[in-house]
């Protein structure tokens, strides 16, 4: 079978009678294998993707895109085609529209359109795509857009010359820290060892004035120039000669990276710590001296200067904490962090001095105190909620380190249960048994027990949901909740009701009836409500009949939402000339990511009848994330119908 149109025969007059299979899925390997055969005539491939890239499709476009991405991906079959050029240019324009050499022809594409071409950039002609991105580093005049290609032509083609000599390019006239920065920060798919690239970051650190030098380069560096004479050269004159102290740090931290057992790096950091003695720079010094010298004598010597000598409780507590790991025994240390357990006021330092004291001696009663303490202090209405309850969880979860059973972090959370005066930190102490105490007997007594003693709908749907997750299944939780759907009258209540029980009981009937009610209650004006009602019906199983149902009646109000919601004047008056993307405008995108994840193959058609008219320009002009977010949903729509049903819903 040598004709081309066994696979696409366009009929405009009557679509059913045309020929599209160059749009159903299980053809394209065949197609693809068409091309790479010897025995099928060139002109036939070459007319084959000329009538691919040329297809008008009628309807707005998304089928001409699709057989646009199958010529090339084509290409990787059939590489001297004489189209190819022409083909990965477009897709580039695609993928990068700020590429554009001319500065006046920025777009803002849709981002499937922008995803597939970058997609497709991996599957077409790979030499094509390098030999595009090198022409784009040599002609154009933007300096924007000569960084931007030499990362994207890195990444394709590691190591490349011509995306190094653009970062070497860029470097001389570099002006300021910012711009520095910008370079170096990403550089692409850069490989270790590459000589090239190495060269390129050693000049740039050589010729920055001392105070402006970014500390991307110096990063770089330590990943990529591992035993590099050069770099390590470079790095410790840097580390020597710097007035900035951050990039001294950068440089230090690489050295400790790139220069293992490497004479030159040891001895001048053990000069550095001696020379600096006391400083808070020194800790740094120490530790990459231990990585790129284990045992060194002088690491140890500096860390118990510090800790000795210091006055900042911070410096010190992290220069024992140091000194522990990498020596157990080590007395100062173990002194040092004992105090801070017993007098330090930062209950931070206490935490992490009782881990340090725990890893080397794990049945350290003092320790283990501090950390039950640090959990009840959650049930204490602190001053800082949000800084405890990140303590407490961390407690939490070293004792449950230390007791691989969870018993001891289980009981510390069944007592701040019992005892908490707050029931904000009531729920996140339930929460946490929830995660720590599957299959524990005493968590799911506890919750039950919870249960059946309060009254309030949260503390409920809490204590319900943690037990559904202890004890998967529990009657208990799925009562609890299916009451609380169908007592509360809090539309935040009866959502984190259903929000816990689709996760325990996914296909409860109740559960897919509240979802489902968001389209009969005033939800418009509760945008998050409604995208965690959505998000939950990506839960569901899509399969059950009652589901399905379901879905029948709450699509039709969500497409409803994307035709007609609009932000409040509160957020038009304050965010009118900002460039963060709006809560509602998220709320709209959010809906329709997972409107594409639940519609079902027989709601396609009404849905693309229904949103069409959004894609207009106007539309896009007075609301692109409006229109954003149908480009997106009518997309999947083209994805998932045949090109005739498509272009009816669409005409």
């Amino acid at each position: 079978m040598h004709d081309w149109q066994y696979f696409f025969n366009h009929d405009r007059s009557n679509l059913n009678q045309g020929t599209y299979r160059i749009f159903e899925p299980e053809w394209k390997a065949e197609i693809l294998h068409w091309f790479s055969q010897e025995d099928v005539a060139k002109e036939q491939k070459e007319d084959f993707i000329q009538a691919l890239i040329d297809f008008d499709d009628g309807c707005g476009d998304f089928y001409r895109y699709r057989a646009y991405f199958l010529a090339a991906e084509a290409l990787s079959q059939f590489p001297e085609c004489s189209l190819g050029d022409a083909i990965v240019e477009q897709l580039l324009k695609w993928s990068y529209a700020y590429f554009r050499q001319d500065k006046r022809d920025w777009q803002i594409l849709p981002k499937p359109l922008v995803q597939t071409a970058r997609k497709t950039l991996e599957l077409t002609d790979r030499e094509r795509v390098i030999a595009a991105f090198v022409h784009l580093v040599h002609t154009t005049e933007s300096r924007t857009v000569l960084r931007l290609a030499a990362e994207k032509l890195g990444t394709f083609d590691p190591g490349n010359k011509s995306a190094l000599a653009a970062l070497t390019l860029l470097t001389p006239v570099v002006e300021n820290k910012q711009t520095f920065c910008q370079i170096n920060q990403n550089p692409g798919e850069i490989p270790v060892g590459d000589e090239t690239a190495i060269a390129v970051l050693v000049n740039d650190i050589k010729n920055i004035p001392y105070r402006e030098i970014c500390t991307h380069g110096i990063t770089a560096l330590g990943d990529i120039a591992d035993g590099n004479h050069a770099a390590i050269a470079a790095l410790v004159n840097l580390m020597e000669t710097t007035l900035n102290k951050d990039n001294c740090c950068s440089a230090i931290a690489a050295l400790g990276k790139i220069a293992v057992g490497e004479q030159t790096a040891i001895v001048a950091l053990v000069k550095f710590l001696q020379i600096n003695q006391g400083d808070r720079i020194c800790f740094n010094a120490s530790q990459a001296l231990w990585q790129i010298d284990p045992g060194n004598a002088a690491v140890i010597k500096s860390l118990v200067h510090i800790v000795e000598t210091s006055a900042n409780a911070f410096l010190i507590n992290r220069a024992a904490t140091y000194l522990l790991e990498i020596d157990p025994e080590n007395k100062t240390a173990i002194a040092t962090l004992s105090k801070t357990l017993e007098t330090s006021q930062s209950d931070g330092e206490r935490l992490q001095a009782a881990k340090s004291l725990l890893q080397v001696d794990s049945n350290n009663q003092i320790a283990i105190n501090v950390l039950l303490e640090l959990v009840k202090n959650l049930g204490q209405s602190p001053k800082d909620p949000y800084y405890t309850q990140c303590i407490a969880w961390e407690a939490t979860r070293t004792l449950s380190q230390i007791d691989p059973s969870n018993k001891i972090a289980i009981n510390a959370l069944v007592d701040l249960i019992r005892t908490a005066n707050d029931h904000s930190y009531l729920n996140l102490a339930v929460q946490d048994l929830g995660l720590l105490g599957v299959g524990n007997e005493t968590a799911i007594a506890t919750l039950i027990e919870l249960i059946a003693s309060t009254k309030d709908d949260y503390v409920l749907c809490h204590a319900a949901g943690s037990l559904g997750k202890v004890d998967p299944g529990n009657k208990v939780a799925v009562s609890t909740l299916s009451q609380i759907l169908e007592t509360t009258q809090d539309e935040w209540g009866r959502l984190y009701a259903a929000e816990n029980l689709v996760k325990i009981d996914p296909v409860n009937p109740k559960t897919i009836t509240t979802l489902c009610q968001i389209r009969e209650s005033n939800s418009y004006q509760y945008e998050s409500i409604l995208t965690d009602a959505v998000q939950n019906l990506e839960q569901l199983d899509l399969e059950n009949k009652l589901v399905k149902e379901k879905l029948n009646e709450v699509i039709p109000t969500l497409i409803r939402f994307i035709q007609i919601f609009q932000q409040d004047d509160d957020n038009k008056k304050c965010c009118n000339n900002a460039t963060i993307r709006l809560p509602y405008e998220s709320c709209l995108l959010d809906i329709a990511d997972s409107l594409t994840k639940i519609l079902q193959s027989e709601h396609l058609p009404q849905v693309v009848i229904a949103l069409k008219d959004y894609l207009s320009k106007q539309f896009y002009k007075n609301n692109s994330y409006r229109y954003e977010a149908v480009f997106n949903i009518i997309w999947h729509s083209a994805e998932n119908l045949t090109y005739p049903d498509f272009y009816k819903a669409m005409n």
